[in-house]
């Protein structure tokens, strides 16, 4: 009654499942500092700011990209939505009894 089918074989490309990054760095975050190490360069008109801006949020990007890629965007949508629990919030409830 039951025939064994041929098991289905479907080809999955490495690349698809890439993120997109430069030189290492995801894309959004790595445009994120150049904006920032370019802002600390006008800002403090020091060649010196712009680049150690540039190299600690590259250091921190590409923690972020070798982590999880979308570590950032999932942060930055979970401020739309209401905290369910918090245990860091010391407030008794309000209990009414009858």
């Amino acid at each position: 009654m039951s025939e064994l089918q041929p098991r289905r074989r479907n080809r999955v490309y490495k690349a698809l499942h890439k993120p997109l990054t430069y030189l290492g760095v995801e894309r959004t975050v790595f445009y994120f500092v150049c904006v920032g190490a370019v802002g600390a360069f006008n800002l403090l008109n020091s060649i010196l700011a712009g680049a150690a801006v540039f190299v600690g949020g590259y250091i921190f990007g590409s923690w972020v990209t070798t982590t999880d890629p979308a570590f950032l965007r999932i942060m930055g949508k979970s401020e739309r939505f209401k905290t369910r629990y918090d245990a860091a919030k010391q407030q008794v409830p309000n209990v009414e009894i009858r």
